[in-house]
């Protein structure tokens, strides 16, 4: 597990695409951060200097994270059956491992990158935010595991492609939309994202969202030991 988990995270960190995308996230949580600062004494009157350097850091997350995460996991299960390399894999080590391994090693990829990106705010706000760390770690995880999900469930990787991407359009706006409507549906279907519990006005909503990947991971286990490998 902890060598498929490696290897994943060592294959994310040479890929352009990863490479751009965490360009994005360091410049844009940075660039912003350095805008605030020049307007702290704003902040201060208003008590909002504790959390207004990571506000774009956040939006950011809150909006394009999902689709980040999707265009780089969307096929971390399903390209090894569709190249039948998972056949060889099984002989080594349990299909439950090669999934765990496969979600380790683009967790701590994206841990890596959220840690890197709130270390480079420090100078700008002269605090670390532990809390908004750990909170945005669990909202990748969410869609990590979703990712995973649907690359196990569905064999073909253009499929996934093109299913991440909807759906990580989808669900920013259906949560954001929860936020002020009174429609029963969307609402209902806000439970099962993560904007509804990071919405929430209680903080200790968010770590909710935690037993999200866990259900998800726990259904791809169940799936891929069912496939015909």
């Amino acid at each position: 597990m902890f060598a498929i988990g490696l290897k994943e995270f060592k294959v994310l960190f040479k890929s352009i695409r990863s490479i751009l995308i965490v360009f994005i996230i360091i410049g844009i949580s940075t660039g912003t951060a350095k805008i605030l600062s020049q307007f702290s004494n704003q902040f201060d009157s208003l008590g909002l200097n504790e959390n207004a350097y990571v506000g774009g850091l956040m939006v950011l997350l809150f909006i394009a994270a999902p689709l980040f995460i999707t265009s780089l996991a969307h096929n971390a299960v399903n390209k090894e059956v569709y190249s039948r390399t998972v056949r060889f894999l099984v002989t080594k080590t349990s299909s439950s491992s090669i999934l765990l391994g496969k979600f380790l090693g683009n967790f701590l990829f994206w841990v890596v990158c959220l840690t890197i990106s709130f270390i480079l705010i420090m100078p700008f706000s002269n605090a670390f935010y532990f809390l908004e760390l750990i909170q945005s770690i669990i909202f990748i995880s969410y869609f990590l595991g979703f990712s995973l999900l649907l690359s196990t469930i569905i064999s073909s990787p253009s499929i996934t492609m093109f299913l991440g991407i909807t759906i990580s359009i989808i669900l920013p706006i259906i949560g954001m939309i929860s936020i002020g409507t009174t429609n029963v549906f969307i609402q209902i279907v806000s439970y099962i994202t993560p904007y509804y519990y990071f919405t929430n006005d209680q903080t200790d909503f968010t770590y909710i969202v935690v037993i999200f990947p866990v259900i998800f991971l726990l259904i791809s286990i169940i799936t891929l030991r069912k496939r015909d490998l």
